[in-house]
């Protein structure tokens, strides 16, 4: 569950809005594949829609099954990523503007950020999280988004070895040459570390002026179960 403070409503309303946005796609793209004769399309629009919804619920699901609640602003952060990438990307194909794919590695750079950050909390002893330096925090959330976007390249490289064309490294079925053929990549990856050091800075001034408030970033015990 998400974590109950002030902005709970807020998670709340991001949620909410966003399936209620991905159950009305769902209704006009089944009405679309009973009528339409390309039935393969709007099968597959079908599955991407109900996989969206379903992931939506994920966090939620995971947080009740381990009786913990979800800091706000990986929680938001998620929500926002999803709705950007599949939602307004796939099926508003807002993906066919030319820097859409850049905004959302800005988006998940920062939702990175604050996934670094739980973990760091749920590793390590309070006692440690008290004592440790705010900087080497916002450094090492820093370095862990970085190499979060790293992984996600890796992972386009690997599906591009089957066929697909992830790392835009073609072009109307032609390989591309020389810095061209770099170019998704290295921008997607640039996108990856200007998103993470933004948000970091923002924290690290944060975490300056108020030590403690890095513990809002990290999981916590459901109150239910301390109840």
């Amino acid at each position: 569950m998400v974590k109950k403070q002030d902005s709970f409503s807020v998670s709340t309303v991001f949620l909410g809005v966003y399936e209620i946005l991905m159950v009305i796609a769902l209704i006009f793209s089944f009405k679309d594949l009973l009528t339409s004769s390309a039935k393969g399309d709007y099968f597959l629009t079908v599955v991407e829609i109900i996989a969206g919804i379903l992931i939506g619920y994920l966090p939620v699901w995971i947080a009740k099954r381990l009786n913990i609640e979800l800091p706000q602003q990986l929680f938001i952060l998620y929500v926002v990523f999803l709705f950007g990438s599949i939602y307004l990307g796939t099926l508003r194909h807002f993906y066919r503007l030319p820097l859409w794919d850049k905004m959302l590695h800005l988006v998940s750079s920062s939702l990175e950020v604050c996934l670094g950050l739980a973990i760091f909390g749920f590793l390590l002893t309070p006692e440690v999280q008290a004592k440790v330096s705010r900087t080497f925090v916002t450094l090492y959330a820093f370095c862990f988004s970085a190499f979060c976007g790293v992984l996600w390249e890796f992972y386009e490289f690997t599906c591009d070895s089957f066929g697909m064309n992830l790392q835009r490294y073609m072009a109307h079925g032609q390989p591309k040459v020389g810095r061209a053929a770099l170019m998704d990549t290295m921008t997607d990856l640039i996108a990856d570390v200007i998103g993470a050091l933004i948000f970091c800075l923002y924290l690290y001034f944060k975490f300056k002026k108020d030590p403690g408030s890095l513990k809002n970033f990290f999981f916590h015990k459901s109150t239910s179960e301390q109840e």
